[in-house]
C-alpha cells in the first residue's frame, strides 16, 4: 500500500472515530449538566422576570398559607424583590424584602415603620438559583410555559432549592426552595417588561 494511500485511510480511521466520539450523526444530545442548566437564565437574553410566589410556613405546630410576588433583574449588578401577605390568628402580616447593590432591606406589617438594612453577600437575586454544591439532574417536564430541565441544587448557605429551566431560551418558569417545613414557589409569568428595583427611601431605613 502506498503512503498516499495510507494516509487517505488514516484520515478516513480518524473521521470516523471523531464521529463515534461525538456520538455520531442523528444521535441526540443529552442535557446539559445540572450545573449548567441552573446557570442558563444568567446568560440568557433576560432583562428582569416576574413570579408569583406561593407557600407554607410553620412555626411552632402552627401552618400558614403565603402569597405574594416579586421580580429579578438580570442585568449587572443584579437585583430582587418580593413581597408575601398571610393571615395567623386573624390577623393579617406582610412581609417585603429588596436585594440591591450587596444591601438587604425588609420590612414586616406589622412593626416598626420602617425599613431594616444589612448588608448580604446571600441576597436574592438571579445568582441566587445558580446553586454552588449537590447539583443533580431530575429530567424533562412539560410546564404551562413550555418544555422544561429540572435540575436541584443548594445554594452558598447550604439551603436546597430546586429550578425548571427553559429549554428553548434558558429562562427560569419555576423555583422551589424548602427549608425544614417551610417551602415557597416561585412561578414565572413575565419577563422583560422593564423592572426597576431601587431601595427604600434612606429616610425610612434604619441598620439592622
Amino acid at each position: 500500500m502506498t503512503r498516499p494511500a495510507i494516509r487517505r485511510l488514516a484520515a478516513i480511521f480518524l473521521g470516523a472515530a471523531a464521529l463515534t466520539a461525538c456520538g455520531g450523526p442523528g444521535t441526540p444530545l443529552g442535557p446539559p449538566s445540572a450545573k449548567d442548566i441552573l446557570a442558563k437564565p444568567l446568560h440568557a437574553k433576560l432583562k428582569d422576570a416576574h413570579f408569583i410566589v406561593t407557600g407554607k410556613f410553620t412555626e411552632q405546630g402552627v401552618s400558614v398559607d403565603l402569597a405574594g410576588d416579586g421580580e429579578l433583574i438580570y442585568k449587572a449588578p443584579g437585583a430582587g424583590r418580593f413581597k408575601f401577605q398571610t393571615t395567623v390568628a386573624g390577623r393579617k402580616i406582610s412581609y417585603e424584602d429588596i436585594s440591591i447593590n450587596g444591601k438587604d432591606y425588609t420590612f414586616s406589617d406589622p412593626g416598626t415603620g420602617k425599613w431594616t438594612s444589612r448588608t448580604t453577600t446571600s441576597g436574592l437575586g438571579p445568582a441566587s438559583f445558580s446553586g454552588v454544591s449537590d447539583f443533580k439532574y431530575v429530567g424533562e417536564e412539560n410546564l404551562a410555559k413550555g418544555k422544561a430541565w429540572h435540575a436541584t441544587a443548594k445554594d452558598k448557605d447550604g439551603n436546597a432549592f430546586e429550578g425548571w429551566i427553559r429549554e428553548s431560551d434558558g429562562y427560569p418558569l419555576k423555583y422551589l426552595i424548602a427549608q425544614q417545613s417551610n417551602a415557597l414557589t416561585l412561578t414565572f409569568d413575565k419577563f422583560n417588561v422593564g423592572v426597576t428595583i431601587s431601595p427604600p427611601p434612606a429616610s425610612q431605613v434604619v441598620q439592622g
